[in-house]
């Protein structure tokens, strides 16, 4: 495969698949697995709520944090400049999941946003050692997900547990493509990411 093919397909699969929109996705397979039925316009708010907390706003300060100097690039590909726009996203997270967490709503979507936070401030500590890979996290986080609700409401299948799988392998080849992470902080990103939503379902 050409280098340009490569790299635009591992570009792709990282914009796609960008851990601020794994709550997103998070959220709505909460919605369409849970055995209650919500109305649409209370699904449509939360959707509109998680995207905002969790992917818009954090990436309006990365553009702020960018335009006025204070990190290098928006890609984040160095590790200091990950610590303010980590800090931001924390911030935002905890913000939307107390916001979430007063709606009647499965615990398991704010518990996934929880989580979020939760592993993004632990990247944050670890960045003077490694910059563990935020991708990783993000997809792993889902994978823990998509078990406790098959724990809780045997809502899963062989098929899509594979699936899942399989593009946990895609973003490591990916991130690992664009030179982003080293097999280490692939590995810190998916320990941490799964850890952390897993042990929070098994509550």
């Amino acid at each position: 495969m050409p280098n340009r093919i490569q790299h635009a397909l591992a570009q792709i699969f990282s914009y796609v698949l960008h851990p601020g929109i794994m709550p997103t996705y998070g959220t709505i397979y909460v919605l369409y697995s849970h055995p209650n039925t919500y109305h649409w316009p209370l699904v449509l708010h939360t959707l509109i709520s998680i995207f905002l907390g969790t992917y818009l706003a954090p990436l309006l300060a990365i553009f702020v944090l960018k335009q006025t100097g204070i990190i290098e690039s928006i890609h984040l590909i160095r590790r200091e400049d990950r610590i303010y726009p980590y800090i931001a996203s924390t911030a935002c997270m905890l913000a939307t999941a107390n916001y979430l967490a007063g709606r009647h709503l499965p615990i398991e979507i704010s518990l996934s946003v929880y989580a979020s936070a939760f592993v993004i401030l632990i990247s944050a500590i670890l960045l003077p050692f490694w910059k563990s890979s935020a991708h990783l996290a993000g997809l792993s986080g889902f994978l823990a997900l998509y078990i406790g609700m098959n724990a809780h409401y045997s809502t899963g299948n062989t098929t899509t547990l594979v699936t899942i799988v399989a593009l946990i392998g895609l973003m490591a080849w990916s991130r690992l493509s664009l030179n982003r992470h080293t097999p280490r902080e692939l590995l810190s990103g998916f320990f941490i990411g799964f850890t952390t939503l897993y042990v929070l379902l098994s509550r």
